[in-house]
């Protein structure tokens, strides 16, 4: 399995219509690899239209021993009452 993510989005509100992305700009991380310049950061970049490979995270296929997994820190301990992923709509 591998993961592929145009965009993270975690607000404070259930609505997603209020309040900004606390992980925005926020440090990101992802594993076991990441393909060509599709870093774990582009997916909280705040861009969401999937025009290139190069704004959006991508990692490797995992396997059962190593999967693939991202993270992202938010600098704290926050509760979060919803998470939006834009997957990405293109692929190659």
């Amino acid at each position: 399995m591998l993961i592929q993510i145009l965009h993270i989005n975690v607000v404070l509100n259930s609505t997603f219509t209020q309040g900004p992305n606390i992980a925005f700009g926020k440090t990101a991380t992802q594993g076991p690899d990441t393909i060509l310049t599709m870093v774990a950061g582009n997916g909280v970049n705040n861009i969401t239209l999937d025009e290139d490979r190069g704004t959006c995270a991508h990692t490797t296929e995992g396997n059962t021993a190593n999967p693939a997994w991202w993270q992202v820190d938010l600098g704290d301990a926050i509760r979060i009452t919803g998470i939006k992923i834009f997957n990405r709509q293109r692929h190659g």
